[in-house]
C-alpha cells in the first residue's frame, strides 16, 4: 500500500506504510495531514489510516527507549578521557633522565615567538568557529519531535533551548519559533512572502496561550484566546486562504482546507446531516448525551382513542433522528466479522471490522442510524446478523468505539 501526502497543496511522496509511520515518529509528518491510499476514494488523514497511531506509538516508544539507554551508558560506561603527564625530571635510576643543558638565549626567543602564534592562531580559530559555526541560526529543517514530545536537534540528547529559523526560496524569513528545554515558550510569528505577518502566537509550556491571523494585506482574521476561537490560515506565497480552524477546551474541533484555487478539499470531521446539527459527536472531550424520548401517553383499554384526523398537506414528518432506526440498510445487511486480525482480508465488502475502523461517526450514523445504545465513546447495535468467520456460527452484536468521533475499535458479540 503507497500513501501519497498533500501539504499545503503539495504532494508528498508516495510513501510505504512503514514509511508513513516512520515519518510521523520522528516528527516529519503529522496526523491531521491530508493523504490518498493507492484504490481510495476520498482523501483522509493519516490517523485515519489502520494501524498508523498504533506503530507510529511504538516506534515512539522505542526511539525513547534507545535515547535512554544511550544516554546512561553515556553517563556510566564511557571510556576516560586520558590526561597527558610530562615527567622533568625522572631521577638518577631512571635510565631516561636527560638534561640538555642551559638554553640559548636565541633558542628562548623563538620558543616565546612560537608560544604567542600559538596563541594567536587559537584565538582566530576559536573566532572563526564562533562566527560561522555556533553563531548559525537552527533551522526548522534541523529539529526533530521525538517520542516524549519534546524538541531536539538532529543527533543531540539534549532538549533543545533557543530560536528556530525558516526562509523562503527568496531568502526571505518565513518563521521563528522559540524552544525552551524542548518545549515552545513565548513568541511564534509566520510570515507572509510580502513581509506581512501572517500567524502570531504566544506558547508557556508548550501550550498555545493566544494567537491571532492575518491575511496578505495584514487585515485580521481570526483570535484565539482561553482554549477557544478561530484561526485563518494562508497559502504563504500567494495569500489565499488555506485551512479554517475552530477550537474548543484548547482543542481543534474543527478543520476546513481548501486548495491553492480557494475549491473545498475536506472538513475534519465532516458535517452533522441537518437533524443531529447540535450533537458533539462519540469519544469527543465532552460526549454528547441523548436527548430523551417522552413515551407516548397510555391509553386505558375502557376507553375509544381518539380519531386522529391526518393533514391535508403532503409534508413528510421529521424522524427524529435519535431514535434507533431497525430499517436502516446496515442493520438489514448480513456482515462478516473475524476475531483475529492474522486472517487474510478476503471478502472485504462484508467485514464490518475492516470498513468501518478509521470512519467517522457520520458515516457510521448514515448507514445504522442512532445506535441501541449510546455510551458516549462506544455505539452499541443489536439484532444485527455477523457471521463469526474465525470460530464459525452467528454475532448480533456490534460495538463501534470511538476517540474523537472517529472509530478505532469495532468489537462483536453474541
Amino acid at each position: 500500500m503507497h500513501i501519497l501526502i498533500n501539504r499545503d497543496g503539495h504532494h508528498m511522496g508516495p510513501f510505504t506504510h512503514d514509511q508513513a509511520c516512520h515519518m510521523l515518529a520522528e516528527g516529519k509528518l503529522q496526523t491531521w495531514d491530508l493523504c490518498w491510499q493507492n484504490g481510495s476514494r476520498d482523501w483522509i488523514t493519516l490517523e485515519q489510516i489502520p494501524g498508523v497511531s498504533e506503530k507510529t506509538d511504538a516506534l515512539r516508544q522505542q526511539r525513547r527507549a534507545e535515547a535512554i539507554a544511550a544516554a546512561q551508558a553515556t553517563a556510566e560506561g564511557g571510556p576516560a578521557q586520558p590526561h597527558p603527564q610530562f615527567v622533568a625530571n625522572a631521577g638518577h635510576d631512571n635510565a631516561h633522565t636527560f638534561d640538555p643543558g642551559p638554553v640559548p638565549n636565541s633558542a628562548r626567543n623563538w620558543m616565546r615567538i612560537g608560544v604567542w602564534t600559538g596563541m594567536a592562531v587559537t584565538l582566530i580559530t576559536a573566532l572563526v568557529v564562533w562566527m560561522f559555526f555556533l553563531n548559525e541560526k537552527v533551522l526548522i529543517e534541523n529539529i526533530e519531535r521525538r517520542a516524549d514530545n519534546l524538541t531536539y536537534m538532529q543527533g543531540e540528547l539534549v532538549p533543545y533551548t533557543g530560536v528556530v529559523y525558516k526562509y523562503f526560496d527568496d531568502g526571505t524569513l518565513w518563521e521563528t519559533v522559540n524552544y525552551n528545554e524542548g518545549l515552545r515558550e513565548g513568541e511564534r510569528t509566520v510570515w507572509h512572502i510580502n513581509g506581512n505577518v501572517a500567524l502570531q502566537e504566544t506558547y508557556q509550556s508548550g501550550h498555545l496561550i493566544t494567537a491571532a491571523s492575518f491575511n496578505f494585506n495584514s487585515v485580521p482574521s481570526g483570535t484565539y484566546e482561553s482554549g477557544r476561537g478561530k484561526l485563518t490560515l494562508y497559502y504563504n506565497h500567494s495569500g489565499t486562504r488555506n485551512e479554517e480552524l475552530e477550537y474548543e477546551g484548547g482543542q481543534i474541533s474543527k478543520r476546513t482546507i481548501w486548495d491553492h484555487n480557494g475549491n473545498f478539499l475536506a472538513m475534519i470531521p465532516p458535517p452533522l446531516p441537518a437533524n443531529m446539527a447540535n450533537y458533539t459527536g462519540p469519544g469527543s472531550t465532552q460526549p454528547g448525551t441523548t436527548t430523551p424520548v417522552t413515551p407516548p401517553p397510555v391509553i386505558p383499554t375502557n376507553t375509544v382513542p381518539p380519531v386522529v384526523t391526518p393533514p391535508t398537506t403532503n409534508t413528510v414528518a421529521e424522524v427524529n433522528p435519535m431514535i434507533p432506526n431497525p430499517e436502516s440498510d446496515g442493520r438489514k445487511k448480513t456482515w462478516k466479522y473475524s476475531m483475529d486480525s492474522r486472517i487474510a482480508t478476503r471478502n472485504i465488502r462484508n467485514r464490518i471490522d475492516l470498513i468501518y475502523l478509521g470512519k467517522q461517526y457520520t458515516k457510521v450514523y448514515e448507514d445504522f442510524g442512532w445506535p441501541d445504545e449510546d455510551l458516549g465513546a462506544d455505539w452499541v447495535y443489536t439484532g444485527m446478523s455477523i457471521q463469526n468467520i474465525t470460530s464459525g456460527g452467528y454475532l448480533s452484536k456490534i460495538t463501534f468505539r470511538y476517540r474523537n468521533g472517529t472509530v478505532i475499535k469495532i468489537i462483536a458479540a453474541p
